[in-house]
């Protein structure tokens, strides 16, 4: 066939030495374009006389003659002759008169049942609520309704005409088309961006630093499929999530200070070539994610880089529609999708295609894995932004989805991780919050008692179904978070700000409370969850405070020791606090500052009082616990010298906060609560 330029130019195209290209466009320099469709008849085609179903069933025959040896004889003799007694059926039913209108419509209304289409999903626009998305499709319109009905947009574009104009070919034409073009994933892969390649790190400190990951930080950061996010695999995917990974168990390794730096510093060259690259994948939005939790702190408390990490993770997320529902287009011609619309789901095959998993079969493990890890790490980011707006008083910018709405059983699936039920515990609470702002206090409790029960015997450890200390802190800060909202509402009556008041100092203390017990198990303390328990501090102070001067000149000796015991409790916090920002050498870690801060503050709350003696007073402090990793532990730096201790009365009147259970914490405050 000629090629488009000796088309154009009606010159007769000649093959000349160079084997791509025609002898003209070798001239010229140009592009040596062939149509793979040749417009006109074939050789060796003849014109037929034979028309309708004559021509089809003289087409049927050839093509069984052609077939092959294996499909001669009586099977081919067998096929031609059911083919003719159906033509003769049809010509005889025509010959005998049109049917009436009745049985027309019956017939037709046969054939719709049939095909199990639903009238309102017959009238369905895709995409229309999504103008980008729209013109997107716009190159499949040209198909007919019938032919692109019900198809995915990935099955859609499969079935393309081949016989392109020359105006399609155009280059100018094609960058137009690529850029009203779908969304698809682009991949953060190229010269200077691979660790290794780069002599960073080598093959076997990635599979030590990734089974560190996943053994020792994934109940932190959820997330990470184990299964799929091997150092191979991460690899070829996304070097930005493949070097995230290792920088974040390098700072947990004690040895590895220099490997963290050169990690640390490489994560940083690969966000600016994302963001400047516009690089897009899920891997990619694992990775911000990844780095939020220990990112290390600026020069002031809101100069790190969190909320722009997350607003750039939700840009990708929404642009790669993950936010929608995995669900079959079947389900909407067969009825099966309920109350689900077509714009708040995607087809598992187009969610395959967009990801650059074109032959992964959707119904198989490795496809079922690929799509359910788009849902999962959409959740993981909606409930990282709302702790992360919750710690430092932004407004949510995360919708709450179909796909969050629908999430409670999302956890119980045979190819489930183990940590997806922690992960929809906390989606869900962060969902479910939002009506409660304007519940009264017997709503209030009631929905944390249900999720507690419900919860605490899912993901519960120990016979006493005791929550994991992360979601601990996280539940009980986002209680002492509600109570904040209406504690001084303007309308409350004396008696529901007294109730309020009460159950704050109790959240604030609990949030302390199961950051000491939990010491062991919190080496990796996400930045969001120390401003948790550092707010948590402030905030029981600071009720503390208010009420010290009466507490001393009472003569209830509960309501005297509640102030001191409050402050022992959180010296007891900067303490662990200090212990997680110094877990090794090079963790540079706001746990620190907040410890210095806690102690700083305490310090000035003591001083107040007027009352300075002896260290030691409060609560006495458990076992120290050792290296995470079975090393020695480092000491904290000594605040004994400058830390002023509490009020000189009986050690024995205080309490012990730390060692307390929630409900010692209520009976204690009730028992000091005059003054509330």
């Amino acid at each position: 066939a000629a090629c488009l330029a000796c088309r154009k130019s009606k010159v007769r195209c000649e093959k000349g030495t160079d084997p791509v290209r025609c002898r003209r466009c070798a001239q010229t320099g140009g592009d040596c374009i062939r149509p793979t469709f040749n417009v006109g008849r074939r050789k060796g085609v003849k014109n037929s006389k034979r028309k309708g179903l004559e021509k089809a069933l003289f087409q049927v025959e050839e093509a069984l003659k052609r077939a092959g040896p294996g499909v001669q004889g009586t099977d081919a003799n067998k096929a031609i002759s059911e083919l003719k007694s159906m033509l003769a059926a049809g010509q005889e039913s025509r010959l005998n008169g049109p049917r009436s209108r009745k049985e027309s419509m019956g017939r037709r209304e046969s054939i719709i049942s049939q095909r199990h289409v639903q009238p309102e999903e017959r009238l369905a626009v895709d995409d229309a609520e999504n103008p980008l998305q729209l013109l997107a499709r716009a190159s499949n319109l040209h198909l007919s309704p019938e032919s692109s009905h019900g198809q995915s947009p990935a099955t859609a574009t499969s079935h393309l005409p081949a016989n392109n104009s020359a105006e399609e070919m155009d280059p100018q034409m094609r960058r137009v088309e690529a850029f009203f073009g779908t969304t698809h994933f682009n991949v953060d892969q190229g010269e200077d961006y691979d660790p290794i390649d780069l002599g960073l790190v080598t093959e076997d400190e990635a599979e030590m630093l990734f089974d560190f990951f996943h053994k020792n930080l994934a109940h932190t950061r959820w997330g990470l499929d184990p299964a799929l996010y091997t150092v191979p695999w991460t690899r070829a995917r996304s070097a930005f999530l493949f070097t995230s990974v290792m920088a974040a168990s390098a700072l947990f390794i004690e040895s590895a200070a220099a490997l963290s730096k050169r990690l640390s510093k490489h994560c940083k060259f690969l966000a600016r070539k994302v963001t400047e690259l516009r690089h897009r994948s899920t891997e990619i939005v694992l990775a911000f994610m990844v780095n939020v939790p220990w990112m290390s702190p600026g020069v002031h408390s809101t100069d790190d880089e969190t909320c722009w990490y997350i607003s750039m993770a939700t840009t990708i997320a929404i642009d790669l529609e993950m936010p929608k529902i995995s669900m079959p287009a079947e389900a909407f011609r067969n009825g099966a999708a309920g109350q689900l619309t077509r714009q708040d789901c995607i087809d598992p095959e187009t969610a395959l295609r967009s990801g650059g998993f074109k032959d992964v079969d959707p119904n198989s493990e490795l496809g079922r894995r690929l799509v359910r890890r788009r849902e999962r790490c959409w959740l993981a980011l909606f409930v990282l932004e709302r702790g992360m707006c919750l710690a430092r008083g932004r407004p949510y910018t995360v919708p709450i989805t179909p796909l969050i709405r629908r999430c409670d059983r999302w956890h119980i699936s045979d190819i489930a991780d183990s940590m997806d039920g922690a992960l929809v515990s906390m989606a869900v609470l962060r969902r479910d919050l939002d009506p409660l702002f304007d519940t009264i206090r017997s709503l209030l409790d009631k929905f944390f008692e249900q999720w507690y029960l419900e919860w605490g015997q899912t993901i519960g450890q120990g016979p006493q179904n005791r929550l994991p200390p992360y979601v601990e802190i996280l539940v009980t800060h986002t209680r002492l978070s509600i109570y904040s909202l209406v504690i001084n509402h303007p309308t409350a009556p004396l008696e529901v700000r007294h109730f309020f008041r009460t159950a704050s100092l109790s959240a604030a203390l609990n949030v302390m409370r199961a950051a000491v017990q939990g010491e062991k198990q919190l080496y990796s303390m996400p930045n969001n969850t120390a401003i948790m328990v550092s707010f948590a501090a402030c905030f029981a102070l600071r009720l503390s405070t208010q009420i010290a001067n009466i507490g001393n000149a009472n003569t209830n000796s509960s309501s005297a020791a509640l102030a001191p015991s409050v402050r022992t409790l959180i010296e007891e916090t900067a303490d662990v606090l200090e212990k997680i920002g110094n877990v090794t050498r090079h963790r540079n870690s706001t746990c620190g500052l907040y410890a210095k801060y806690l102690r700083s503050i305490v310090k000035k709350a003591a001083a107040g009082t007027g009352l300075l003696s002896r260290q030691g007073m409060g609560t006495p402090r458990a076992v120290q616990q050792g290296h995470v990793y079975g090393e020695t532990a480092r000491q904290p730096t000594s605040f004994k010298d400058t830390t002023p201790a509490w009020p000189a009365s009986n050690p024995a009147d205080l309490f012990p906060f730390s060692s307390m259970s929630g409900d010692q914490i209520i009976e204690a405050l009730n028992r000091a609560g005059g003054e509330f």
